[in-house]
């Protein structure tokens, strides 16, 4: 996908508990230029340190396996890293302390996601 590397040396951390949504995200933002620092399909404490930090975007299924991920929601917010929900729930179950963030439906397309990831980077100060 030449030409196509909108998300150039982007650092992303993906957190879904869906092993082949999570291998397509992957695969997006690799074609895209993208750097994946994080692929899980859990919310380890290590979650909270390593990735978190590391990554210039997230991309968090709400509900991974059984645990919301709004804890780790947070910690992006307050650390200033931007984010995008990628979720089959409806959006209005979403707290509403979250209204800003960009959400995606799944199953979404790669464009799609790469659309949002690169949206979200766009309208933080944080990123690049």
């Amino acid at each position: 996908m030449a030409g196509h590397q909108i998300l150039l040396d982007t650092r992303v951390l993906i957190i879904e508990d869906e092993y082949f949504i999570m291998e397509e995200a992957r695969r997006a933002v690799e074609d895209a230029g993208g750097i994946v620092v994080g692929a899980h399909a859990g919310l380890d404490d290590e979650m909270f340190d390593g990735p978190a930090i590391s990554s210039d975007v997230a991309i968090l299924d709400i509900n991974v396996r059984g645990q919301m991920s709004y804890p780790l929601a947070h910690l992006l917010l307050g650390r200033g890293v931007p984010f995008i929900f990628a979720t089959g729930y409806d959006f209005e179950n979403i707290p509403s302390e979250f209204a800003a963030v960009p959400k995606i439906q799944k199953p979404f397309d790669a464009q799609e996601l790469v659309k949002a990831i690169a949206d979200a980077c766009a309208r933080s100060p944080a990123v690049r």
